[in-house]
């Protein structure tokens, strides 16, 4: 009777064993992806794919594939910065940290951020009440390991050329272009239009604030992918599943009503969505990556893809992988826009 208590022993232990090496085994083969540190900076007040975007990435964040660092405002609209509050609280992450461009910015109106600032709950009641972007930038920066913080920017790049011309403070030692290089491994910038290689134009994001669009395309020391707006955003059209929940009680949904309510449809372009995704998830799956050339950035705002001489730091998403459908795509976004707002 011992023997065979022994045996069975030892034929347990055994199995044991070998279940450990199949579970090394197959993490060996298909590592876990590390969980992206990841800085949001938007305008908040124009177009509502900003809501949409952040939205979307609070659901990769509830999905554990990112961790929100912060959330950046670079528009001097007082309602932009508790419109961000309003969907960090309801999406249960009130405590994210917040900053906002101080004195020299851009001020545009927005049709939806004083009425989801004034319909939900929030603490931040002005833009004025919040922290300092850069000083939050340098701070959050400084607390993580080096070459770690992926930067998405959906909005102007105020905040960006404020943070390159900083100096060693109580944040950090380092001035502001020497902790970017030391800290951020990647920058996703959502703005202009690509590849426009003979025709120069002046859109989105760049033209509101040239001079910082300029400086930081000249001088930002890591990665940079542009994704842009215009007719290849628009082939993903998302936020119409919004519409199924009530805008009383959801953020995401009343912002969507009140943008399009003069539009006569239910959805909007995902021009941000597009940052958002790269930045999190890569290019990969979807998009088609260009590396050659680089952008150019005229005083006045006007961007043009020149592709010589090329800059390693420069490259752009603007095209589909062969075979992807753009409804593919779209709902790829609601579904991650709609994923921590349905569970609720």
């Amino acid at each position: 009777m011992k023997a065979l208590l022994t045996s069975s022993f030892k034929q347990v232990a055994f199995a044991r064993l070998l279940l450990a090496v199949f579970v090394l085994f197959l993490s060996l083969i298909s590592p876990s992806k590390a969980q992206v540190k990841l800085i949001f900076d938007t305008d908040m007040e124009s177009d509502v794919d900003d809501v949409g975007a952040l939205a979307m990435l609070h659901g990769l964040a509830d999905k554990g594939e990112v961790e929100i660092l912060g959330t950046m405002v670079c528009s001097l609209n007082p309602w932009a910065v508790p419109t961000v509050d309003v969907i960090n609280t309801y999406f249960k992450k009130p405590d994210i940290p917040i900053g906002a461009v101080k004195t020299f910015g851009v001020y545009r109106n927005s049709k939806y951020a004083k009425i989801l600032a004034e319909e939900f709950p929030h603490d931040l009641e002005l833009g004025e009440n919040a922290p300092d972007a850069v000083a939050q930038y340098r701070k959050i920066l400084n607390g993580q390991p080096d070459s770690s913080v992926v930067i998405v920017t959906v909005g102007y790049l105020s905040n960006l050329a404020y943070l390159l011309d900083s100096r060693p403070d109580s944040n950090s030692p380092l001035g502001g272009l020497e902790l970017v290089r030391k800290k951020v491994k990647h920058l996703v910038c959502m703005g202009g239009r690509y590849p426009y290689e003979n025709d120069p134009g002046r859109y989105g994001n760049f033209k509101p604030d040239p001079a910082a669009a300029q400086q930081v395309a000249q001088r930002w020391p890591t990665v940079i992918t542009f994704t842009g707006g215009g007719d290849f955003a628009n082939l993903f059209q998302a936020g119409s599943r919004t519409f199924d929940l009530p805008p009383q009680s959801n953020p995401v949904s009343r912002a969507y009503e009140v943008f399009l309510k003069t539009w006569n449809r239910k959805w909007h372009h995902s021009a941000d969505f597009i940052a958002v995704y790269v930045a999190v998830r890569g290019w990969e799956e979807f998009f088609v990556l260009n590396k050659q050339g680089y952008n150019h950035i005229f005083e006045d705002g006007t961007m043009l893809w020149r592709l010589q001489p090329n800059d390693p730091r420069h490259q752009y998403v603007n095209d589909l992988k062969k075979g992807i459908m753009p409804e593919q795509v779209a709902k790829v976004f609601d579904d991650l826009m709609m994923y921590s707002v349905e569970k609720k």
